[in-house]
């Protein structure tokens, strides 16, 4: 969870986000974005929000569409906002997964 909570942080800065577009990082943030469980869910969000963060450069929506199981990951972070808005939970993070997956 601090690992995928640095990367997210380190994604604020726009200078970091060239950099961190890589096969490493983003398998790391799909496989945290992946990850099962009610315990994993503020990992899950963290990794949605740096890929997020990752795509606001457009220089790194190529790599990032194409890198293997990133937009499946995006998905399923949809559909699981999706469900939980429609439970009517609160989510104190921003609903990100569609726009995201749109953008890619």
């Amino acid at each position: 969870d601090n690992a995928t909570r640095a990367i997210m942080h380190l994604t604020n800065e726009k200078g970091n986000r060239k950099l961190m577009c890589n096969k490493i990082i983003l398998q790391a943030l799909v496989d945290a974005s992946n990850l099962e469980g009610q315990e994993n869910t503020e990992m899950r969000d963290s990794a949605v929000l740096a890929i997020e963060r990752l795509a606001t450069e457009i220089s790194n929506r190529q790599c990032m569409s194409r890198h293997d199981g990133l937009l499946v990951a995006i998905a399923r972070a949809a559909e699981r906002e999706h469900k939980s808005e429609l439970a009517g939970e609160k989510n104190t993070q921003p609903r990100l997964a569609k726009p995201l997956l749109m953008s890619l």
